[in-house]
């Protein structure tokens, strides 16, 4: 809000313009103007506070000028040295760093001030038109997509930092083309898997079968420990998840959001496999540990140390038995868990349940990514009113 200060016949406002990222205060702008003759004092009051709404509206809509304009390159070295470190997790970051190797060429030499949504546009126009090095093929739209992301969260940091006055780069992304449904086994498929995965170890047999039983993700089963389950309420506690960084030890970390801290439930059969499975690590862990297996002891750890499998491993195991058994190899152990909520949404289950089970924030997050699932719900349920009405 901007102040108003007498100065004689004369009035100065000031407009306060925050503070850097590092915390020091950016010099507030000035400016002094004289109300006409002749207005009385309420006018003269109600003329100055338009005044001082105009001149705000002009600070917060111009970039302040800088003696020492910042490239998004330079800008970028600061963000991943000082910035990025102290709120992103290691593996974003690593994330991240692949999207601004695509994104300093074209943009790097850009002055912050200077960037326009034009630039973007024809940024991401250019990346759709780029031959990926391992794919022989153009980059996907998903590729596209989080280059964006990465760009909008860096400006918004910029913006957060007094660098911009607003982000560039917001609504200047558009998806291209029809999003692919996800990958998902039917009911047959399903049967053949878990058909398949009696054939393999208990430990790759059971931690499959929680995925296709609870809809976790990959790194949430890596990550569960014995103490996660509940056996008398036959439930499973999820609340971390096993990270793996390249050219770093895995480590386990808290949920990214509340709701991703929750519970899962099991059937007796799932109950009856996760006993067994129990009772085989718990004889490992005697015979080469030379201990008891403790609660605090993950489902699926490496022999001989305390840390968990990282979720690579079963990514690779799945394509070997699907493989081994003639069965889709465009599948993967993600499917699981879409197979997972896909097959709640043809049971039934509303929507806040699904999104609850799966650790979605928001239903509506649930509602996107499994539109075509709930799509067919409704058509279903069409034709059975339509049916009964004989229409």
């Amino acid at each position: 809000m901007a102040s108003i200060r007498k100065r004689g016949n004369s009035y100065l406002i000031v407009v306060s313009m925050g503070y850097d990222y590092k915390g020091a205060r950016i010099k507030p702008r000035q400016k002094t103007v004289h109300p006409p003759e002749g207005l009385t004092p309420k006018q003269r009051e109600k003329w100055l506070q338009e005044q001082a709404v105009l001149f705000e509206r002009s600070c917060r809509d111009t970039p302040e000028e800088t003696t020492k304009p910042i490239t998004l390159a330079a800008y970028i070295d600061l963000w991943l040295r000082e910035i990025a470190p102290g709120k992103l997790a290691k593996s974003t970051i690593r994330r991240d760093q692949q999207d601004i190797v695509r994104i300093l060429p074209a943009l790097g030499h850009y002055k912050l001030t200077e960037l326009r949504p034009e630039h973007f546009r024809a940024f991401y126009a250019q990346l759709r038109e780029t031959v990926s090095t391992e794919t022989k093929k153009p980059l996907s739209e998903y590729t596209v997509e989080g280059v964006h992301a990465t760009l909008c969260s860096i400006l918004s940091d910029a913006v957060e930092g007094g660098f911009l006055r607003h982000n560039p780069a917001w609504r200047t992304y558009r998806y291209a083309g029809r999003k692919a449904e996800k990958k998902i086994a039917d009911a047959e498929t399903v049967g053949k898997i878990i058909s398949a995965l009696e054939d393999e170890s208990i430990k790759y047999e059971t931690y499959f079968k929680l995925v296709i039983a609870t809809g976790m993700r990959r790194g949430e089963c890596c990550a569960l420990q014995w103490g996660d389950i509940d056996w008398e309420q036959r439930s499973i506690h999820i609340r971390r998840n096993a990270v793996k960084v390249t050219d770093e030890e895995i480590f386990t970390k808290a949920p990214k959001t509340v709701s991703g801290d929750r519970y899962v439930y099991f059937s007796l059969e799932m109950e009856s496999l996760l006993r067994e499975y129990r009772q085989e690590c718990a004889w490992e862990t005697e015979a080469y540990d030379g201990r008891e297996l403790e609660d605090g002891d993950f489902l699926f750890r490496r022999k001989g140390c305390r840390l968990p499998m990282t979720p690579s491993t079963f990514t690779w195991r799945f394509k070997l038995i699907l493989k081994k058994h003639g069965l889709p190899e465009y599948l993967n152990v993600h499917s699981l868990r879409h197979t997972n909520a896909s097959l709640l949404i043809a049971n039934g289950t509303d929507v806040a349940t699904v999104a609850g089970l799966l650790g979605h924030s928001q239903p509506s997050t649930t509602l996107d990514i499994y539109t075509h699932a709930f799509d067919k719900n409704k058509l279903a349920a069409s034709r059975v009113l339509q049916d009964g009405l004989e229409i």
